[in-house]
């Protein structure tokens, strides 16, 4: 009851906040769908839609108060809309049926609510805001599990985390590819935290948390988490300025891992070498080959939950007899995309995460010119170093449409439209002949041209 009641305040102080800061419904909206109060709560909140009040209160906030220093089209952004409207279309005729919308209804919300985000996420105190309820919402579920971990030794298919069942982050793959991705974030904030009084214990919480959530990602016993972990390893070295030092914690990280991991998660993680000899891999495999076989048919995919159709021939492996399996779930997310959007679908999904890594590069580079911006550095890396782990990990795992993945997105494009108010501001004002040789008016006059009054409020914006 006690645990309701403070979720409901949570709940209620974001909604309140938002009507003097309207960022906060936003990140009351990234709140509830990390941690989702609604599937946690006993009462009130687990009768309620509060996803959707929560997301008309950001928009209706963004609208009605916040619609100042929009960010610059990108393609990333177009990309984004283009794909929303793609998975609509694709649903309408999915093979599926009705139970393709199922899936449609929270995963366009995703698409739709990234692309929203740097509308209302401008600031440098925004964008760690974001960035600090994102990671906090998700140590709700790695914090408790994490610690049994580090009692236990964790095991395959043990709901250890606040929510339970099989879906969503009670699900392993999901929950140690989001606890993996969420380590470069937990790092950056150990340096750069604004909004966290500077006390000397403070990165050390961080550095906790980060611990907390790789032993998650050991304690699921997910092979796609081993192969995450090795991505994070190497380009957290690639990227850090003390590279011996970040090499000895590394190699003391892992043999840790070896010496408290269980004989069976060594057993398990043995398969990833032989794959022909365990069920489970081979079978994915199979389905793998099916979605190749039903893509060359459907190019332009089959909708969401196209793979109930599929069947595959399983021969036999030990004591199981040869059988066919009917509806087997892709297990990649890549072929999950390409299987429910197609090719289409595919060059799109393909094409954001080309972009939002190549943008990252090139906000990285050119923040580094000016000490001032160092965190956009870290946060830049951390974001990448985050996607590297989405995109290994993802490939054995299907959540391509999952949050964690479209707010990592979305971070990129909040830092590039900061880093491009950032030179407006900084780039000296050369009046037009026109408004120069004008008097000097104030600049919400009707009076003043619609180019002057956007520059005003450019010069005004602080990032």
């Amino acid at each position: 009851m006690l645990r309701s009641l403070l979720m409901l305040v949570v709940y209620l102080s974001f909604l309140g906040v938002s009507m003097a800061v309207p960022y906060a419904a936003t990140l009351g909206y990234v709140w509830v769908d990390i941690f989702q109060p609604q599937s946690a709560a006993y009462v009130l909140l687990n009768t309620l839609p509060v996803a959707m009040i929560m997301g008309g209160a950001a928009f209706g906030t963004y609208i009605l108060m916040d619609r100042r220093s929009p960010p610059p089209m990108t393609l990333i952004l177009v990309l984004q809309l283009m794909f929303a409207a793609w998975i609509t279309l694709t649903t309408i005729y999915a093979v599926a049926g009705p139970v393709a919308w199922d899936k449609w209804n929270w995963a366009f919300k995703t698409l739709v609510f990234s692309a929203f985000v740097p509308f209302v996420i401008r600031s440098r105190v925004q964008i760690e805001a974001l960035v600090q309820v994102y990671t906090l919402s998700l140590a709700a579920n790695f914090i408790p599990f994490g610690a049994k971990v580090l009692l236990s030794g964790g095991g395959y298919g043990i709901g250890l985390g606040l929510q339970s069942g099989n879906s969503g982050l009670a699900e392993g793959g999901l929950l140690s590819t989001a606890c993996l991705m969420v380590v470069p974030w937990l790092l950056h904030l150990a340096n750069h935290t604004r909004l966290v009084p500077k006390w000397k214990v403070v990165p050390f919480a961080y550095w906790g948390l980060a611990g907390l959530a790789i032993a998650t990602a050991v304690g699921t016993y997910e092979r796609s988490a081993l192969i995450g972990m090795g991505v994070l390893a190497v380009h957290s070295w690639l990227r850090a300025k003390k590279k011996m030092l970040l090499g000895v914690v590394i190699v003391c990280v892992g043999l840790g891992i070896a010496y408290k991991a269980s004989s069976g998660y060594a057993a398990r993680m043995s398969t990833i070498e032989d794959y022909s000899s365990e069920g489970s891999a081979y079978v994915r495999i199979l389905i793998w080959k099916w979605t190749l076989g039903f893509v060359a048919s459907h190019p332009a995919g089959g909708g969401f939950q196209a793979y109930v159709t599929s069947v595959i021939d399983v021969p036999q492996f030990g004591a199981s007899p040869a059988h066919e399996e009917f509806g087997r779930a892709y297990h990649s997310s890549y072929f999950e995309v390409l299987g429910e959007q197609g090719i289409p679908g595919m060059a799109m999904f393909l094409g954001i995460a080309g972009l939002v890594l190549f943008r990252l590069r090139r906000i990285a580079r050119e923040a580094k010119q000016d000490p001032e911006f160092a965190w956009v550095v870290s946060l830049a890396n951390a974001t990448e170093g985050g996607l590297a782990v989405f995109f290994s990990s993802g490939a054995f795992v299907s959540i391509s449409f999952q949050p964690m993945l479209w707010y990592f997105v979305a971070v990129p494009v909040c830092l590039n439209a900061y880093m491009w108010h950032a030179r407006r501001q900084a780039a000296p004002v050369v009046p037009r002949w026109r408004s120069a040789a004008a008097p000097q008016i104030d600049d919400s006059s009707p009076l003043m041209s619609w180019r002057d009054r956007r520059d005003a409020t450019v010069r005004r914006t602080i990032p």
